[in-house]
Parts: C-alpha cells; sequence; structure tokens
C-alpha cells in the first residue's frame, strides 16, 4: 500500500506539536504505519467525527522516541497507534468515565468482528484503568491477542 494520507486527520492532530515541529510533517507522515491511518478514517466513517490529539491532548497519536510519556516502546512512538476519541461517546458520557469505557468496550467489539480491522489491536483496559480504556485505544502491533491489558 503505498504512502496513504488520512482523510478525516491533518498531520497536526495526529503528531505531537513539538515532535512535528522538529522533524515536519513529510517525515511523520512517512513514519506512520499505513495500514493504521486508514482503519482511522475507516472507524470514522463508521462511528462518525473522531479526534486524536485535541481539547489539550498532545500525545494520543505519534509521540516523541525520547519521550518519558508512556512505556518505553509503546506503539504511539513508532507510528503504529493512535487512541482515537469518538465524539459521540464523548458527548454522551461527558465526565462518566466508566460509562465512556463501557461504550468503547462495545465498539473494540464490533471492530473485533469485522475482518477489515482484522490487522488492528485493541488496549482493554490497563492498572489505571481496570474497568476499561475510556477512548479507544489501536495499534498495528504485533501481538499474541488482538484485546489485550497494558
Amino acid at each position: 500500500m503505498g504512502q496513504y494520507r488520512c482523510r478525516f486527520f491533518t498531520i497536526k492532530e495526529l503528531v505531537n506539536p513539538a515532535l512535528l515541529a522538529r522533524i515536519g510533517e513529510e517525515t511523520a507522515w512517512r513514519i506512520f504505519d499505513p495500514r493504521l491511518l486508514k482503519l482511522a478514517d475507516d472507524i470514522r466513517r463508521k462511528y462518525g467525527p473522531c479526534t486524536v490529539n485535541a481539547n489539550g491532548l498532545v500525545d494520543c497519536g505519534l509521540r516523541d522516541p525520547l519521550s518519558a510519556t508512556g512505556a518505553k516502546y509503546s506503539m504511539h512512538k513508532t507510528g503504529r497507534a493512535l487512541d482515537l476519541h469518538i465524539r459521540s461517546i464523548e458527548l454522551e458520557f461527558a465526565g462518566n468515565r466508566v460509562g465512556k469505557a463501557k461504550a468503547y468496550n462495545r465498539v473494540r467489539e464490533e471492530l473485533l468482528m469485522l475482518p477489515q480491522f482484522d490487522v488492528l489491536s485493541f488496549e482493554s483496559n490497563s492498572k489505571e484503568y481496570p474497568g476499561g480504556i475510556p477512548w479507544l485505544h489501536c495499534d498495528t502491533g504485533n501481538r499474541d491477542n488482538r484485546l489485550y491489558t497494558a
């Protein structure tokens, strides 16, 4: 699949601003896994408007590999992960983390059933969020299980 540029997301929304300023837009697009970008657009088509880095968030897309944010070998640092925030879920469950996590759990379950998303893995919960991650983390990492705990 050659270089893919998102239809629904700008590079400024997909990359940490300090990193983008340092490496530039062309390099940033080349770092991303094109499958991830295409599937992010597909998720947007399916669920409606989504954001990545917005509303004060800066590390939901491509992160600086030298940053202390997240895991040392995070897929975010290699252009293989995005945290999507689906507007309808964010609005319906604003301030209700439990409701939001349940809604995103349903989205993960739906996406796992659709063959077009079979290259994506989904972080489902973590130590900080044992009941479910209140956003849609998806990545193209090489994993044993497509639904995993961080």
